[in-house]
């Protein structure tokens, strides 16, 4: 049976499985996505990145899968943890660029670690009540819904984001939701539930992108910008507007392995 190579990253406690698409050996569908993310029968993760550096045109490109094995359009955290493997591998960027279902996006070095260029926010509504809160769509490279919210019991949170989530109003694929405190003109706080993975995250790149935006339709916020998750924080820096936007966390790579799927049984 073939044993296929991975590695495992963590940013912030968003975790992933990383598969390099000329390593792979399965067939990556829907079921093997769920063996490999599984927390008690698989490796455990978030979500899984298939990383290809076979194109001509970027250094690579990025596929995203949640959990439950559903295709996403954009990683930001999962970016940075790609970036970071290629770089301990040695690889040669080139075009210090890589492309994700939203898009192309530009990589720089820094002393702090890889930074990525984020999409600007797009397809923004105005205020908007949804399950009686407050906010605005807005799409960062992935869909979220970005409320002001001083709650910080996750127990709360879960059942609010999961009423907002499955809302007639975004139906029928649903999107993430974030919960956002100002605490300063530099530093805002966000909680994010993602869809697909359909709990509250420890830290979301996207999600809190588009919290930072929405804080500033409300707060005169500054760049750069200290973005505090429940897993730890990240840096946004930002222009007046809003159309180059740099995100830099702390991504670390933790172990390479490989697994042979056809031992899971998820029952």
């Amino acid at each position: 049976m073939p044993r296929q190579v991975f590695y495992k990253a963590q940013c912030n406690g968003n975790d992933f499985v990383l598969i390099l698409k000329n390593e792979l050996e399965i067939k990556l569908d829907e079921m093997a996505i769920k063996k490999l993310c599984s927390r008690r029968r698989g490796v455990g993760a978030d979500g899984l990145l298939l990383i290809d550096t076979s194109t001509d045109a970027q250094d690579f490109t990025m596929d995203y899968y949640n959990s439950d094995g559903s295709w996403e359009t954009m990683c930001a955290n999962g970016a940075l943890c790609c970036v970071l493997l290629l770089q301990s591998q040695g690889y040669p960027f080139k075009s210090h660029t890589f492309t994700a279902g939203d898009g192309e996006h530009q990589i720089k070095f820094t002393d702090s670690g890889p930074s990525i260029k984020m999409k600007a926010p797009s397809d923004v509504t105005g205020q908007i009540s949804v399950q009686g809160c407050s906010g605005a769509h807005i799409d960062s490279g992935a869909k979220h819904f970005v409320t002001l919210c001083d709650e910080r019991d996750c127990g709360v949170l879960y059942g609010t984001a999961q009423l907002i989530r499955n809302d007639d109003m975004f139906k029928p694929s649903g999107l993430n939701v974030n919960f956002l405190t100002v605490r300063a003109a530099d530093h805002i706080d966000v909680v994010t539930y993602e869809k697909g993975i359909e709990k509250i995250m420890l830290s979301c790149g996207s999600g809190s992108a588009a919290a930072a935006f929405y804080a500033s339709l409300h707060s005169a916020i500054q760049s750069p910008l200290r973005i505090s998750n429940p897993g730890g924080e990240m840096t946004l820096e930002f222009n007046d507007n809003w159309t180059d936007l740099w995100l830099t966390s702390h991504p670390i790579i933790l172990f390479q392995s490989t697994i042979n799927l056809d031992l899971i049984d998820l029952g």
